[in-house]
Formats: structure tokens, sequence, C-alpha cells
């Protein structure tokens, strides 16, 4: 048993580490992106919603703003606002995204802006980020042509 254990401690100290570097990562680069993403949103590039893959999913706990059991968190990045996430309802993530002739649904009321998502999600979004800003680059390139 105490092998069990000592295995599982050892275990979660890597999963620490882990999330300690990525999060030290994300913190150091995604908030410069963001202060130049505020900058073309000041500049009239806004309007845009960008989702990403989910990034987090948990027990939703005993929060009032949501019916479902777990919640996911998906990368994000919204014009204005920046990289983040989006915040949903297990079920109505899989209801929405399970249904082929849906209208997109508005990004906006879900999004989390970078330093108010949760330290575990705001590690993984390095890994995402790039895919959006080489979507919200698209986007642009669309409108100049």
């Amino acid at each position: 048993m105490n092998d069990t254990l000592s295995g599982r401690a050892e275990e979660l100290a890597r999963l620490t580490d882990l999330i300690r570097t990525s999060l030290s990562l994300a913190d150091s680069a995604i908030p410069p992106i963001n202060a130049q993403l505020d900058e073309l949103a000041a500049m009239g590039l806004e309007n845009l919603e960008l989702e990403g893959p989910l990034v987090y999913s948990r027990s939703a706990g005993s929060s009032p703003a949501l019916d479902d059991a777990r919640v996911v968190y998906a990368a994000a990045l919204i014009m204005p606002g920046g990289l983040g996430c989006t915040l949903w309802g297990a079920d109505e993530h899989a209801e929405r995204y399970g249904e082929s002739y849906h209208e997109p649904p508005h990004l906006r009321e879900r999004f989390v802006p970078y330093d108010k998502c949760p330290p575990i999600v705001r590690a993984t979004l390095p890994a995402h980020a790039p895919n959006l800003l080489v979507q919200l680059l698209q986007s642009f390139s669309v409108l100049t042509r």
C-alpha cells in the first residue's frame, strides 16, 4: 500500500511540475500577444470570434451558473478580448456542436479573458494559440484582398 501511495505522490509531483512549467510559459507568452491583439482591436479588427478545441473539463460542483454535471473549457480568441477560453456546460456543448445545421454560437457571452481563466486552463493555451492566431491572420488577409 505504501508503494502505491509513494508512486501516486510521484505522479502528482510530475503533473504539478508539468502544469507549473506550462503555466510559466503561458504567463510569459500570452499577455504580450493579448496586448498586440488589443491594439489590433483598437484599429478596427473586431467582431471576430474563434473557438479552438476543448482544453479542460471538470465537475461543475455547485455552480449556480451551470446546470450540467460537468463544465468544459475551450481555447478561444475573441476580438476585442484576445486569447482566453469559452466556458460551457458539457451537455450544452455536446448538443450545440452535435447539430450539423446550427448557427455558429455567440462566443462572447461565454468568453473568459486569459487573466480570469483557471491556472490549469491558462497552462494549456500556448499549445492552441498558434492555430487561433493563424485563423485570425487568415481572416484579416481575406479582408485585405
